[in-house]
C-alpha cells in the first residue's frame, strides 16, 4: 500500500510545501448477504444462530468497528468478533438468534459501523402461537375473529398475530376461563406473548325457549311466577315459565288484555264486556256496561297494582255524540266511579294510563267535529287529561302525538316512526304533570328501525325504563328487513342500549309486536311475526336472557 503525505522540496533554494494528492480507495465493510429471513419460531422460544460475515473489502485497515441491531428487540447479537480494529481484506463473524415475543411478523436491521458509509442486512421473522381451545359445550362452536378458523370440537391452531379475539356461538352468552380478556360482543381477546390455552366454560343462549304460533301475537304480560299470558287473533293462552301451555281460551273478537299484579287476566271485548279470569283461566267475574259504541278505535284496559281494572270506552253514535267513558272496577268486578271525557262532538280513546296505587289516572284521546259530509270528521285535537281518584279532572294538555304509552309512576311518552329506511323515530317523555322532559330523534339514516310497539313493563320496575320493539325497513324497497328490540333509556334522555335482532327462518322479514319484562330477573319476553303485518306467514314467542338489554353482540 502507497501512503503520500506531505513532504518539502527545494527548488532554486526556495523550500516550497506541497498539498498531498491520494487516489487511495475508502474503506468498505461488506455483509455477506443482503437480507435474511429467519422463518417462523414460536413465540418465547429462539431460533438457531445464524452467522453472518462482515469483510474489509478494501486495501486499508478499519480502525474501528461496530455492528448493531436496529427496529426489533426479537433480533439478539449472541456473539460477534467484530470488535474494534479490522485489517484491511479480512473478516470477522458475529451470529444472530431471533426469539419472537409475539406472534406476528419482525423485522430489524444488522448494521455495521467505522468505514464512510453504514452497511446493513435486513432481518426478518415471524413468530407464532399455538392456539388451543380445550373444551366446549354441546351445540356450541367457536370462531377467530379473523376468519382463520372455526371449532366445533376441541382443536389447536397455529396463529400468527399479536392478538386475537375468539367468539362463541351461536349467538348468545358466553363464559370463558381465565386466560381471555373480555372484548365486545362476548368475545375472548388473547395477547399471543406465548402460546395459549382456553376453554368455552359455560354458554347461554341469547333467547331460551322460542314457541312458534299460527298468528302473531297481539300482546304478552307477565302472570307471576314466571308464567305469561299471549293474546293473538285466536285467544288468550297462558304459558309457564318454559313455555309450555297452561290453559287457553279460544276467543273470538278480544279486544284488550290486562293482567293484575297478582296474575287475574281481564279482557275487553268488543261488545264492552269485562271478564275476568282466575291464574288457572277460570272465570272469576263478568262486566256489562249499559250503553257503548261500537264506532271508532277500540277500548282501552289497565291495571292497578291494588287489583282494580280500568276500562276505557268510546260512548255513543258517530251520528250525534261520541264520548270516551272511564270505568273503574273493584276485584270483585263492581264499578266503583266513572267520569266521561269529551272534547269535542267526537272523543275518542287513545290511551290509558295510572299511578301504581290508582290515585291518578291518565286518560288520551283525540278530538274531532262532525264535517258536512255524513262520516265526515274534522280533526280538533289530541289531549291527555289527569282525573283524581274520584274522577275529577286535574288538567288537561293538548299535545300533538299519537299513540301514548303510560308508566305505572304516571310518566308517559308518545313516539312517531320514520318511515325512510332503514327506519327511526322520534320520542317525546313527559313528566307526571304533562311537562315535557325530552324530546329526541334518532339520527337520521342510522335505525334502528321503525317502531312496532314499546311500552313501560308493569309491576318489576319502579324506575321507568322504555322497552320498543320493530322491525327494520329494507333500502330501496319498503318491505320488512329483521325485526329488533332494545332499550331506550329513562326519563333523562333517550339512550339505544344493545339491539337484539331477529331474522326469519324464512329471509322474509321479521318484526315485534309486543314485549314486556317476564319477571323481576327481568327477563325479557318478546312476541312478534315472520314475513310482514299484511302477510304474515308465522307468529313467535321467545323469552330472553336479561343480559340482551345490556351485553353488545
Amino acid at each position: 500500500m502507497v501512503r503520500k503525505s506531505l513532504f518539502p522540496v527545494l527548488l532554486l533554494g526556495a523550500p516550497l510545501l506541497f498539498g498531498a494528492c491520494s487516489d487511495e480507495p475508502a474503506a468498505e465493510l461488506i455483509i455477506d448477504r443482503k437480507s435474511f429471513d429467519f422463518g417462523e419460531w414460536e413465540v418465547g422460544k429462539p431460533s438457531g444462530e445464524q452467522l453472518f460475515t462482515v469483510r474489509n473489502n478494501s486495501p486499508q485497515d478499519v480502525e474501528s468497528v461496530s455492528v448493531s441491531i436496529e427496529g426489533s428487540d426479537t433480533f439478539v447479537i449472541s456473539s460477534n468478533t467484530c470488535e474494534k480494529y479490522l485489517a484491511a481484506g479480512l473478516e470477522c463473524e458475529l451470529r444472530v438468534r431471533f426469539t419472537p415475543r409475539l406472534g406476528g411478523a419482525s423485522s430489524a436491521r444488522l448494521k455495521v459501523a467505522g468505514a464512510s458509509s453504514v452497511l446493513q442486512t435486513e432481518l426478518q421473522g415471524t413468530g407464532f402461537a399455538w392456539v388451543e381451545v380445550t373444551s366446549m359445550p354441546p351445540g356450541t362452536y367457536v370462531d377467530a375473529g379473523d376468519d382463520s378458523f372455526t371449532c366445533t370440537q376441541p382443536c389447536r391452531h397455529a396463529v400468527r398475530k399479536a392478538e386475537l379475539t375468539l367468539y362463541a356461538g351461536p349467538e348468545g352468552f358466553p363464559t370463558w376461563s381465565k386466560a381471555c380478556a373480555g372484548a365486545p360482543r362476548g368475545g375472548c381477546q388473547l395477547r399471543l406473548d406465548a402460546s395459549k390455552s382456553v376453554a368455552l366454560e359455560a354458554w347461554s343462549p341469547v333467547y331460551q325457549w322460542e314457541v312458534r304460533r299460527s298468528s302473531p301475537p297481539v300482546l304478552v304480560a307477565p302472570l307471576g311466577d314466571g308464567r305469561i299470558v299471549v293474546q293473538d287473533a285466536l285467544g288468550v293462552t297462558a304459558l309457564d315459565g318454559a313455555g309450555q301451555e297452561r290453559w287457553s281460551l279460544p276467543l273470538t273478537a278480544t279486544a284488550k288484555l290486562a293482567v293484575t299484579s297478582d296474575g287475574f287476566v281481564s279482557l275487553l271485548r268488543y261488545d264492552a264486556t269485562v271478564t275476568q279470569y282466575d291464574r288457572d283461566g277460570r272465570v272469576r267475574w263478568t262486566y256489562t256496561p249499559e250503553v257503548f259504541s261500537s264506532a271508532g278505535p277500540a277500548g282501552q284496559m289497565v291495571a292497578d297494582v291494588l287489583g282494580n281494572t280500568y276500562v276505557l270506552l268510546a260512548q255513543g253514535s258517530n251520528d250525534t255524540a261520541v264520548v270516551t267513558k272511564l270505568v273503574v272496577l273493584s276485584r270483585e268486578g263492581v264499578e266503583t266511579w266513572s267520569a266521561v271525557v269529551s272534547e269535542a262532538q267526537i272523543t275518542y280513546p287513545l290511551g290509558l294510563g295510572i299511578v301504581g296505587n290508582g290515585s291518578f289516572v291518565y286518560v288520551a284521546g283525540t278530538a274531532y267535529n262532525r264535517g258536512p259530509a255524513p262520516q265526515e270528521l274534522v280533526f280538533v285535537k289530541n289531549f291527555v287529561r289527569k282525573l283524581t281518584s274520584a274522577g275529577a279532572a286535574v288538567w288537561t294538555k293538548e299535545r300533538p302525538w299519537g299513540d301514548v304509552a303510560f308508566s305505572l309512576t304516571g310518566e308517559m311518552i308518545s313516539v312517531i316512526s320514520i318511515g325512510s329506511p332503514p327506519g327511526g323515530f322520534r320520542v317525546s317523555w313527559m313528566d307526571s304533570e304533562g311537562n315535557e322532559l325530552w324530546n329526541s330523534q334518532t339520527p337520521q339514516g342510522k335505525g334502528p328501525g321503525v317502531v312496532d310497539t314499546y311500552a313501560f313493563p308493569a309491576h318489576f320496575d319502579p324506575v321507568p325504563r322504555l322497552l320498543f320493539g320493530g322491525h327494520e325497513l329494507r333500502p330501496g324497497i319498503e318491505t320488512y328487513g329483521r325485526g329488533w328490540f332494545g332499550d331506550m333509556g329513562d326519563s333523562s334522555k333517550l339512550s339505544p342500549g344493545p339491539i337484539t335482532y331477529i331474522d326469519s327462518p324464512s329471509g322474509n322479514g321479521a318484526w315485534v309486536s309486543t314485549l314486556t319484562y317476564a319477571d323481576p330477573a327481568r327477563h325479557v319476553v318478546v312476541g312478534g311475526g315472520f314475513g310482514d303485518r299484511a302477510n304474515p306467514t308465522e307468529g313467535f314467542i321467545r323469552l330472553y336472557d336479561p343480559r340482551a338489554l345490556t351485553t353488545e353482540r
